[in-house]
């Protein structure tokens, strides 16, 4: 199993249902991660039966185009180096959303809800270095995987005072915002890449001239310990507008399994999910007693991309 970031890559071996060994390498250039593929299975000194790599980009015609790593990676090669009898590329997201396909109550927080996830459509949500968004249905007693661009919906003011950010945003970011409107791709605010732009821009609307360029993991430090007022308007407008995108989700894909928050900005930074987080999960309206009954959790999964992979290929090898 693989789980291929921009910079490094987690193969993991899976044997007899339970993951065996654990490496990290270099994600690197194609012929150094087929290498990498290579030089594991000489380890094992067996073929595999299979092999599942899952990165961050579309699939197409059974290769993968990594897009932060800027490499294409075809299932051929990895069958050719490795010897498998099976190889599948797949989407991070895909592998995301299998994660949560065995999860028990022991591998969650809950945060409002059941205590032991039921069975039923899951719905996965991620902010990291993007937003990704991952949809596991339920249907005639089996899953299945249904992938989109969730984290590329649009982000609007939910309140008067939130409009002059947006404006400021969009000498920041304008080539992410729909049209002329004050709507912005929700990825752009709601991950690790996106969440600078929003301090930035709330900056800009508090009267700064000049706001310094920080990293999510900054201003979230400075947001917890109370350090900074601009990272704490922008840590609440963060968790607040990513609790209303995944109650919108939520509506839309009406999971009765759950919606889970997996990565690490979730597992990370319980703090920005509490009654905030799961007020603007639940304001719907009409529908915000429909939102109060749906059960919401984050993943406390280590390795979840592996543990998605290897769900994944059990249900592949399955068919």
């Amino acid at each position: 199993m693989a789980d291929i970031g921009g910079t490094n890559t987690r193969l993991g071996v899976v044997s007899d249902g339970k993951l065996t060994d654990l490496r990290k390498y270099p994600t690197g250039t194609l012929p150094e991660l087929l290498e990498a593929f290579h030089s594991l299975r000489d380890e094992i000194g067996t073929d595999p039966r299979a092999v599942v790599a899952a990165g961050a980009g579309p699939v197409k015609d059974g290769t993968i185009q990594l897009t932060n790593a800027h490499l294409d990676l075809p299932e051929r090669d990895i069958g050719r180096v490795t010897g498998a009898q099976h190889t599948y590329v797949i989407n991070d997201f895909t592998a995301a959303a299998w994660s949560v396909a065995e999860i028990s109550g022991d591998e969650v927080e809950v945060l409002q809800g059941a205590t032991e996830p039921p069975t039923g459509t899951r719905l996965v949500v991620g902010p990291g270095t993007g937003l990704g968004v991952g949809a596991l249905l339920y249907s005639e007693g089996r899953y299945h995987t249904a992938s989109g661009e969730g984290g590329h919906v649009g982000l609007s003011p939910r309140h008067a005072d939130e409009v002059e950010i947006f404006r400021a945003a969009r000498h920041i970011a304008p080539d992410c915002f729909f049209d002329d409107s004050l709507t912005i791709e929700a990825e752009m605010f709601l991950s690790g890449t996106g969440l600078p732009i929003l301090y930035r821009a709330a900056g800009m609307a508090a009267g700064l001239a000049d706001t310094s360029v920080r990293s999510a993991r900054e201003i979230l430090e400075d947001a917890r310990t109370n350090n900074d007022p601009i990272a704490r308007r922008a840590s609440h407008l963060f968790t607040t507008h990513l609790g209303a995108v995944m109650g919108d989700l939520a509506v839309a894909f009406m999971p009765i399994g759950g919606v889970f928050l997996v990565g690490g900005v979730a597992k990370k930074n319980r703090w920005l999910f509490k009654d905030a987080f799961r007020d603007a999960f639940n304001a719907g309206g009409r529908f915000s007693d429909l939102r109060r009954s749906m059960n919401l959790y984050v993943s406390e999964q280590d390795e979840f991309g592996i543990v998605g992979a290897n769900n994944f290929c059990k249900s592949a090898l399955a068919r």
